[in-house]
């Protein structure tokens, strides 16, 4: 069992507490060439001011800059590259485990599962958002930029995973199996890495504009279902796929007012009700589990109230 990985290694609280720490460092590092772009912009341009600092901060669109948006894209996700490099060091030397230890009981990583949930999180975000489209059609607005759509495709399928994964392997790896150590069970670490996870997608930049509650709720709920599909699974390769797809589909294709992803998609949607779109993304979320529960022969959903076992097998146990 994946979970059971989490007796493996080290796993003092205090590991845990410096390891959390140091990821955020990495984080924050790699914000500085983000912040060295906007200091460079308002030093050179005064007419630049805090209101428009003020602005970019609630929308992070780069173009309030003068900065093109793929190039601010990109320096946003240089911010997870960062993070996913202090995760490892975190994993590999404070922890004493490997990477491969949050992701899959298996020998190698099944990409083929992480690129069929990648694969069927579209088509079900493509089947929601034409319903959407169909209802509403004067809120779509197309565009096609291919001087920027082109650009920006290669770093959504190319770099973008790289954030995906880095919040995947900290959030349903990381810190599912740091409480699965102390708790024991599944159903509490299920709960808390979704909260946590909420709570840091709180400064985004859809909760000033839809209200932190709602977006709160979408975020847990969020969470809930890729933690759901990473216990069910035993791995956490349909969840890397699906949290790719999420991103990749709102940078390329559709995004809105509001959204974190200030990208040249094919559409922009100019009204977005929230609550619809929770509903939605929930409708989405069930029909997704309906089909790897089938798929991949998942365990009855009361096995979540199932107990962990303390195994850590790092050192075999000889045969008879």
């Amino acid at each position: 069992m994946l979970l059971n990985h989490s007796f493996r290694g080290l796993n003092e609280i205090w590991r845990y507490l410096i390891g959390i720490f140091i990821v955020f460092c990495f984080y924050f590092i790699g914000q500085l060439p983000l912040y060295g772009i906007v200091f460079w912009k308002f030093s050179k341009d005064s007419s630049l001011g805090n209101a428009a600092l003020q602005q970019f901060e609630n929308t992070m669109d780069f173009e309030l800059l003068g900065v093109d948006k793929n190039v601010g894209f990109l320096l946003l996700i240089l911010m997870f590259a960062f993070a996913l490099f202090g995760l490892y060091l975190v994993i590999t030397y404070l922890h004493k485990k490997r990477l491969k230890d949050y992701i899959t009981t298996d020998i190698k990583v099944n990409f083929n599962k992480i690129f069929f949930g990648l694969c069927l999180w579209v088509v079900i975000s493509l089947v929601l958002e034409g319903i959407s489209y169909l209802l509403s059609p004067e809120d779509y607005v197309f565009r096609w930029k291919p001087e920027s759509f082109i650009p920006l495709l290669f770093i959504s399928i190319v770099f973008l995973p790289v954030q995906t994964s880095f919040e995947e392997l900290f959030f349903r790896g990381y810190l599912m199996q740091g409480i699965v150590f102390f708790s024991k069970n599944k159903w509490l670490p299920l709960l808390l890495s979704s909260i946590f996870f909420g709570l840091v997608h709180g400064t985004n930049p859809e909760v000033s504009k839809y209200g932190f509650w709602t977006m709160q709720f979408y975020y847990i709920i969020a969470g809930l279902f890729l933690g759901l599909i990473t216990m069910m699974d035993d791995s956490l390769e349909l969840a890397l796929g699906v949290h790719a797809a999420t991103n990749i589909f709102g940078a390329t294709l559709f995004t809105y007012d509001g959204s974190v992803l200030q990208t040249d998609s094919l559409f922009v949607c100019s009204e977005v009700k929230p609550w619809l779109m929770i509903f939605s993304f929930i409708i989405g979320s069930v029909i997704f589990i309906a089909i790897c529960y089938k798929k991949y022969h998942w365990p009855s959903f009361y096995s979540l109230l199932d107990s962990i076992k303390v195994i850590n097998d790092d050192v075999a146990e000889p045969e008879d």
